[in-house]
């Protein structure tokens, strides 16, 4: 029985230590945790804990979609300063349980705010309040040189060194991602790693595939993309109808009566949200351009691709085109070569084949004012600028990190004459 009785004083004894150890172990813990963490301005927490109850004291007025109120909501209380930066926002859950939404509604409204850089969302650490008036620190630009000859590249090139004079003005910097595949159908993964990290505020791109532009809109941060697809509305695209009209009435002030086209572009079928400067109209507008003016036009003087191949070369496609063009007996006295790159391999062809210009041929033609193209023959140019490329594109990232929504742009080609 004593032994008994001892054997039970023994092990409440050592469970009392092993308790206190434990009670110690967290203090010290507690201690040094306080130590090291960073100690919020006098009154920052009463501000903090005001803050959050003003994100919570929210009624949805039912005007709108809720995620267009909880949106708006959320995004005023980050402008105003309410919400201050550093502020960590209850969950997902729990601001749903108070707006009496659904989860999947709550993140679906704040997930522009994610774009727009207002809040930072990290996977197992929360949501966190940034900066509510965000101004571009860092760009990046992702560029696929591998899809595109060399010979074709130097248009890229101008875009990366007017932006990064742009940004240099701006006091930011730029990165750049140059993708060597010849096909890719995703994002590098240290670029996907920097826009989650927040180490760059915006991407922008120049002609990206359908694959990188839906990559483009799963990245937590603005972009922007010279593109004429219409599923992506922080798009830039030229005024197509704009640019061939004044194409088209440039040659017949020239005095040519038949007219020609050589573009890269290939044609596309209009649909019903498409507009008329959109690129799927530009055979259509140089058709009904040339027959509103009595000029004439015929399929044949209308040369483009059928289709784009990996590793398109557009200077050879100008160079071929205009090799087939002059082969045809009844021959046009008026050209319109589009874009530059394709008018390069185009006067290569014309000064092999020996074309007096302007006695036989009148030329009207596209250049890029940043990379300016040599010729021996009288040529009006219609050009299009890679600065004002970059400064729209820099406008358009900027906006969306102001809490505005991205729409298109539509650039102007300006005419030299």
């Amino acid at each position: 029985m004593c032994l008994l009785t001892t054997s039970v004083r023994v092990t409440h004894f050592d469970a009392r230590r092993v308790r206190q150890s434990a009670c110690m172990q967290f203090l010290h813990g507690a201690i040094r945790f306080l130590q090291q963490a960073p100690r919020l301005p006098h009154g920052m927490g009463k501000i903090k804990s005001a803050a959050i109850s003003k994100l919570l004291d929210f009624k949805l007025p039912g005007q709108r979609p809720a995620t267009k109120e909880i949106g708006a909501h959320v995004r005023a209380l980050i402008k105003n300063g309410t919400l201050p930066a550093g502020t960590n926002i209850p969950s997902t859950k729990a601001l749903a349980a108070a707006w009496s939404v659904f989860p999947n509604t709550v993140k679906l409204a704040l997930d522009p705010l994610v774009k727009e850089g207002l809040l930072d969302r990290r996977q197992n650490r929360g949501t966190c309040v940034l900066d509510g008036h965000r101004k571009i620190r860092r760009l990046g630009i992702y560029e696929n040189f591998g899809s595109i000859p060399a010979s074709d590249r130097d248009f890229l090139v101008s875009i990366q060194v007017e932006l990064a004079q742009v940004l240099e003005k701006q006091n930011a910097e730029l990165k750049i991602w140059i993708d060597s595949k010849k096909s890719p159908k995703s994002l590098p993964e240290n670029l996907i790693e920097a826009c989650g990290k927040r180490e760059i505020d915006g991407v922008v791109t120049i002609h990206p595939s359908k694959e990188i532009l839906k990559a483009m809109k799963s990245l937590p941060v603005p972009f922007a993309a010279l593109t004429s697809y219409r599923e992506c509305p922080p798009r830039l695209e030229f005024r197509y109808a704009d640019l061939v009209e004044s194409a088209v009435r440039r040659l017949a002030e020239r005095g040519a009566r038949r007219v020609a086209v050589i573009s890269n572009i290939t044609p596309e079928p209009a649909t019903e949200i498409s507009n008329r400067q959109d690129v799927s109209h530009f055979y259509e507008i140089f058709a009904e351009t040339a027959a509103s003016l009595g000029l004439e036009t015929r399929p044949e003087w209308v040369i483009h691709p059928a289709s784009k191949k990996p590793n398109f070369e557009i200077e050879r496609f100008g160079y071929e085109a205009m090799k087939t063009l002059w082969k045809r007996q009844d021959l046009p006295d008026g050209l319109f070569i589009y874009p530059h790159t394709a008018v390069r391999g185009s006067l290569t062809a014309l000064l092999e084949l020996g074309v007096k210009v302007p006695e036989e041929l009148h030329l009207v033609a596209h250049g890029n004012i940043e990379t300016p193209i040599l010729t021996p023959y009288p040529v009006d140019w219609i050009t299009s600028s890679s600065q004002e490329i970059v400064q729209s594109m820099v406008k358009q990232i900027q906006t969306v990190l102001d809490g505005t929504p991205a729409k298109p742009i539509r650039l102007t080609h300006r005419s030299a004459w």
